[in-house]
């Protein structure tokens, strides 16, 4: 059975009226939550050159030693697809439908997220930010491993180990908690056959890498997770990381911290605006610095950049690897 704790859609409605909501021009929220898809292509387009272009000159220098910061660089781009899977997810990037949809399953396939799984339990994740034993996607647990977060999850090898395991058990018919807790049954079949084609589709370059006698096929598709992880789990690890847990304040239990574009719009969608994305999730990522001129009077200071950011973070979960009840406290001004 699930330590988990399955709460309906008319629950989660209710509870979501008790999170502390910041006052703004509704006319303003209202041009804010206002889809285009030219803002979407911009960042799609952009990201995915660069996706390609790195993967190529890693392709190039395979067998020297320039290979090492090439396949990095590649790894770091590609693992930054688990933005782009979250807020596809969200079907704010693009006005079109269809196009959200679309990269949704292109990034969680990249990602190694099964689709329809992670849609659902990522509602939990917004209805109940950080509440224990109710939200599947708490990074950084209480009292918190050390040896996850700065190892098996630095380099994604837990969260892949476990995703295939689930995706493996989803595809024949075998339901996980998450499933359970989360996945409506009519939801199910949709689940159980795009685990099966990501199965296939991984087994396939599994096959090809061993019929060509070549690690190369595993470099680009399989193994990104892994060794182009770190930079992307620091990242987000920031959104909640030594926060405080329990609460029906997301100015308590989440951060944001100020980003290059590089780092920020590119790669990670905006998501350093995490406050700002968690109050008001309809808002697109493209509109979130926007959002945050307009909040942020009511709103803890952001941290001043990355560094910064990883400063306050990585003390405060060194304490709560001893202590669980420790937390950062915010200065809230209202």
């Amino acid at each position: 059975m699930s330590k988990y704790t399955y709460h309906s859609i008319e629950d989660q409605d209710q509870n979501m009226k008790s999170w502390f909501r910041p006052t703004i021009d509704p006319k303003i929220l209202k041009e804010l939550t206002k889809r285009k898809d030219s803002p979407g292509w911009i960042n799609t387009i952009t990201y995915f050159s660069i996706l390609i272009i790195s993967g190529y000159i890693a392709f190039l220098t395979w067998g020297t030693w320039w290979a090492l910061p090439a396949f990095f660089v590649y790894g770091t781009v590609y693992a930054f697809s688990n933005a782009r899977w979250h807020e596809y997810g969200h079907r704010s990037v693009f006005k079109t439908r269809w196009l959200n949809d679309f990269f949704y399953y292109v990034s969680s396939f990249f990602s190694y997220f099964e689709p329809v799984s992670w849609r659902w339990s990522h509602t939990h994740h917004h209805s109940r930010t950080i509440h224990q034993e109710i939200d599947y996607e708490i990074q950084v647990s209480r009292p918190s491993n050390l040896l996850d977060l700065f190892f098996l999850d630095l380099f994604g090898i837990k969260r892949v180990f476990f995703e295939f395991k689930k995706i493996f058990l989803h595809s024949l018919r075998i339901m996980t908690p998450i499933a359970l807790d989360c996945v409506p049954e009519k939801q199910r079949s949709k689940m159980i056959w795009s685990s099966r084609i990501f199965m296939l589709i991984k087994t396939l370059v599994i096959v090809w890498a061993i019929l060509i006698e070549s690690f190369l096929p595993l470099m680009f598709i399989v193994l990104p997770n892994m060794y182009g992880s770190p930079i992307f789990q620091m990242t987000t690890m920031l959104q909640h990381g030594g926060l405080r847990a329990d609460t029906w304040d997301h100015r308590e239990s989440t951060r944001t911290f100020l980003a290059n574009p590089i780092h920020g719009w590119l790669l990670y969608f905006n998501m350093q605006y995490h406050v700002e994305h968690h109050l008001f999730p309809q808002v697109p990522f493209y509109n979130l610095p926007k959002l945050h001129k307009a909040i942020k009077d009511q709103l803890p200071q952001p941290n001043k950049g990355f560094i910064h950011a990883l400063v306050e973070m990585i003390p405060a979960i060194l304490k709560q690897s001893k202590d669980p009840h420790y937390f950062i406290s915010r200065n809230l001004n209202t």
